[in-house]
């Protein structure tokens, strides 16, 4: 009935990471790390994100804040189970709300919430009857709908709650096919609690409490093929105004996100081409640079966003934390000859590196800290069926969530960079072999 759209990304070898270490980083995602473990082994949790349909970040030290959160939400939650074991719950999200949806096997949960709270959200499922019942109102609903329009895969995401998604589907049985209607097909519709379009742009998105009429313009006109228009014109007159300067900062990538108007997204593109004229930004590497409409967030060596009403001098601040390309070089280098060294170590564990998110710099670092832990741990050894661990950027949550819900878990031990010697070891014993 629903679908979850996660921000994982797979990934593989060693080579970039982040700058300087936020407060409170270390150990905050090995111990989320755990509690996730927890949850699928004790309880059938097998999707569990921290803040997952967060847009408003903030800043790099605003996310690390988040994951702080996450873990303090999941902790409670972990408690909560124990007390409310058998919920049949398959996908659990902490949130700043309280939301069922995904039929009734997925939950957001309040992070600051009281365990009592927590408990009564556990004990809130529907009985099996009461279940039967709306999964016979949805399926007759969506036999109605597609027997007048053509839509090969309708459903509803998790934003909004199983009421809000059947309001949708009654709202979309009342459309009429028209003529023109009835000769047109739909890969894809979501109802969902906004227009923006899905990653897949194919996804046409209904809001539940679209009246009647919006719903049949939305399914008349091609939502997609508009807003590439639109960001077509735009990206075209930013080539034109700024282009030049751009290229000259040996920029590959600029763009806006969707949630911005053609205003600010212009706003962004005039205020970074200013702020590309310091002398100090045109010593950084730059890959992908997004103009967002609430996020200033350095990602990795390469890429960064910033928010759209930044002055060209807030930029230029910011952005003086990444690293120049000569540092940046050196930092990969170190961390590739550092990987080597971790190889055919006694532990049995592979290190790598997040490709993702990650800086150099503290990939080099994360390597260092392993090749200490082997030395000082010579008779340590990986329990099956782990063979690999993975240094990933604790303070992001799109590598939080990625991390969390990765398809090689059952192979991969995930670590925060950010480890320090001592936590490094305290995360990794958890997954040493049975001493014989």
């Amino acid at each position: 009935m629903h679908r979850f759209y996660s921000v994982s990304i797979l990934l593989v070898l060693p080579v970039f990471l982040l700058f300087s270490k936020p407060v409170e980083a270390a150990n905050v995602f090995n111990t989320l790390a755990l509690k996730k473990m927890e949850l699928e082994q004790k309880y059938g949790v097998t999707n569990f994100e921290c803040f997952p349909f967060l847009l408003n970040i903030g800043s790099n030290e605003d996310q690390a804040e988040r994951v702080r959160q996450c873990q303090v939400g999941v902790t409670t939650l972990v408690s909560a189970f124990k007390e409310v074991p058998n919920t049949g719950l398959r996908t659990v999200g902490i949130s700043t709300r309280f939301l069922r949806s995904g039929g009734f096997h997925t939950l957001l949960v309040q992070w600051d919430a009281s365990l009592e709270a927590m408990i009564l959200a556990l004990q809130s499922t529907p009985s099996a009857e009461e279940q039967k019942q709306f999964i016979a109102k949805v399926h007759q609903l969506k036999k109605q709908i597609q027997s007048g329009l053509h839509i090969r895969e309708l459903y509803c995401t998790f934003k909004i709650s199983n009421e809000q998604c059947l309001q949708g589907y009654q709202t979309l049985a009342e459309v009429e096919p028209g003529r023109r209607m009835s000769r047109m097909s739909w890969a894809a519709v979501a109802i969902t609690d906004t227009h923006l379009s899905e990653k897949d742009p194919a996804v046409l998105t209904l809001k539940f409490d679209d009246a009647p009429e919006t719903m049949t313009q939305r399914m008349k006109q091609d939502p997609a093929a508009e807003e590439w228009k639109r960001q077509k014109k735009i990206y075209k007159e930013i080539q034109k105004l700024y282009g030049a300067g751009f290229k000259s900062l040996q920029l590959p990538n600029f763009f806006c996100d969707k949630t911005l108007v053609q205003e600010g997204c212009l706003e962004g593109a005039k205020n970074f081409h200013e702020a590309a004229k310091d002398p100090g930004l045109r010593k950084k590497l730059w890959g992908t640079v997004t103009v967002h409409k609430y996020n200033t967030l350095i990602k990795s060596d390469h890429d960064d966003e910033f928010r759209y009403d930044l002055t060209p001098e807030e930029i230029v601040q910011v952005f003086s934390k990444k690293p120049d390309q000569s540092q940046m070089q050196v930092s990969v280098t170190l961390a590739e000859k550092l990987e080597k060294r971790t190889k055919n170590n006694s532990t049995g564990l592979r290190a790598v590196c997040d490709l993702q998110g990650l800086q150099s710099a503290y990939c080099a670092q994360g390597f260092k800290t392993f090749i200490e832990f082997v030395r000082n741990n010579r008779d340590y050894r990986v329990g099956r069926p782990f063979t690999d661990v993975m240094f990933i950027d604790g303070t992001q949550l799109s590598r939080v969530n990625f991390a969390l819900n990765s398809k090689v878990r059952d192979t991969y031990i995930y670590v925060d960079v950010h480890s320090s010697p001592k936590e490094m070891k305290e995360h990794l014993s958890r997954f040493s072999a049975p001493k014989n």
